[in-house]
């Protein structure tokens, strides 16, 4: 959904707040993204060595015209870049928390405190063009306008009964005893209704989705490519989560688990496909052993550069890295200064999540156009 000034709303949309043990995935639904998470698990298992760090977020290609205006083009690019790698930063925060989390209360759901949630926000959009409003809670109230022209009210005020729905969220977090998965799809559902954010409050939810799966133990990293999806099923994800608003979670569900299966099937086609490009790129070089040992780390990061194999690989990385940067098996990276890449690894981890390499056809259901949007997700 999406932050639009109207003088008439004729929905209010209401704060998602299910009972404890709810359920809300079709159990056919449930079992189809099991079985992919397994997948990509299995896939991430035997291939990579760090997999938070294989998905990296890319630049956001919708700008606001109107907030950009009068930045240079290459100053751009550069702002674009940095909020980019910010992103990238504020997941492996976030993932590690839930990570220690788990460690310091087993058995306990990890779920961000309202103090959390409002500093992970500030981490998430910092340096982002796009985004003028400060970060933490908002302080105004919202209507969502869709592009049929529908608008929606969210109900939740700001201030002190947004603080305490919050605080609601947060409680329901960490005493659920739902399905992991259920619980994922219903804290998402839950934030997006409780629209605690000026901006960015979908980035954040799917960010929070994903760290849920992993403390479930049914993803290993922050692999699914979960925006993509979203932009490409907009119309069904915004009429479910209305849904759900309004009391119906079955249909929030399975647009949850469709959307956790498939970006999951995605990756692990990408994982392949990975994998078979640095094979190809280890085989050019086999009889060096330390352009092997420094394309290896392509398992660990999507990129690579001297100072960060120093702590890796038992000898000196830079006359390996001069060969292969010679022989054009590396290249620099176009947005991390110092940073080499494989040319081609890279173009595969940049490119957003597609139905045909997931295993569906390109008229899937659901792949409606998008609705026109007029603020950051």
């Amino acid at each position: 959904m999406t932050d639009r000034s109207s003088a008439t709303a004729v929905r209010r949309v209401l704060p998602v707040a299910p009972p404890l043990d709810a359920v809300a995935i079709p159990p056919a639904a449930r079992r189809e993204a099991l079985a992919a998470l397994a997948e990509l698990t299995a896939a991430a298992g035997t291939h990579l060595d760090d997999p938070d760090l294989f998905h990296r977020p890319r630049w956001r290609p919708k700008l606001h015209r109107n907030r950009i205006a009068g930045i240079e083009a290459a100053q751009l690019a550069d702002m674009l870049a940095a909020a980019a790698e910010n992103r990238t930063t504020a997941g492996l925060l976030a993932v590690q928390s839930v990570r220690a989390e788990l460690l310091e209360h087993p058995g306990r759901r990890p779920c961000f405190t309202p103090d959390a949630l409002a500093e992970l926000h500030r981490l998430l959009i910092a340096g982002d063009p796009n985004i003028t409003a400060p970060g933490g809670f908002r302080r105004m109230t919202v209507n969502v306008t869709w592009a049929d022209g529908q608008v929606f009210s969210i109900a939740t005020a700001p201030g002190a009964p947004l603080q305490e729905q919050v605080e609601r969220w947060h409680h329901w977090g960490t005493r659920t005893t739902a399905h992991p998965l259920d619980a994922a799809a219903l804290a998402m559902a839950g934030l997006l209704t409780i629209h605690p954010f000026p901006d960015a409050n979908g980035r954040t939810a799917r960010l929070l989705g994903q760290c849920d799966l992993v403390a479930a133990g049914l993803l290993p990293g922050l692999l699914l490519d979960l925006d993509a999806w979203v932009e490409l099923h907009r119309i069904e994800h915004d009429a479910a989560l209305v849904a759900a608003a309004d009391g119906d979670l079955v249909p929030w569900g399975a647009v949850f688990a469709r959307a956790v299966t498939e970006t999951a099937r995605h990756r692990t086609a990408t994982l392949t496909a990975h994998r078979r490009l640095l094979g190809t790129a280890l085989a050019q070089v086999a009889d060096d052993p330390a352009a092997v040992a420094v394309l290896t780390q392509l398992r660990a990061a999507p990129a690579v550069s001297a100072a960060w194999l120093r702590d890796r690989i038992a000898l000196d990385p830079q006359p390996p890295l001069d060969r292969l940067r010679a022989a054009g098996i590396l290249t620099d990276h176009p947005r991390l200064l110092g940073a080499l890449i494989h040319p081609q690894l890279l173009d595969l981890l940049d490119s957003p999540y597609r139905p045909d390499l997931a295993g569906q056809s390109s008229d899937a259901e659901g792949g409606t156009a998008a609705p026109r949007r007029t603020g950051t997700d």
